[in-house]
């Protein structure tokens, strides 16, 4: 199964959530169905279909997950995790931003008053300091 189908077939909230379940225990149909809270047998039939290489029943008929999709739902934790790393330097861009314009304002309308500068060291430490641990440390911007 290539890259593409794997991610075709992790695509949905509810195929992640099966994916996860199963690493956790092999379960019947029923058992999937009940826990997942499907009310439509045809509805849960369809995304288990979707997991065709993903899953397979084992000798009592119980869902598990086969080598590759153990190595999808690797690759959904990795997106999940780096996920919101990007998200939160992103963010953090935007908040220092937004600190170094009031503090810029204040500066110009108030002028050069001592805290006005200790909040600009304090803001441009911090952003610096965490620009190196996202981009350096964690590598979230790293492509592979």
């Amino acid at each position: 199964m290539g890259s593409g189908k794997v991610f075709e077939a992790v695509s949905h909230p509810i195929r992640i959530k099966i994916l996860k379940m199963l690493a956790e225990k092999p379960m019947s149909f029923s058992e999937l169905k009940r826990e997942l809270g499907i009310k439509s047998s045809g509805k849960l039939d369809f995304h288990l279909k979707k997991l065709e290489n993903l899953i397979a029943t084992n000798s009592e008929g119980k869902y598990t997950l086969t080598r590759e999709g153990y190595a999808g739902l690797q690759a959904i934790t990795v997106v999940e995790r780096y996920g919101w790393q990007r998200r939160a330097y992103i963010i953090n861009i935007v908040a220092f931003l937004a600190v170094l314009t009031w503090i810029t304002s204040k500066i110009v309308l108030e002028g050069s008053k001592p805290i006005f500068l200790v909040i600009l060291v304090l803001a441009i430490a911090w952003f610096t300091y965490y620009s190196y641990l996202s981009l350096v440390k964690r590598k979230v911007f790293k492509t592979y």
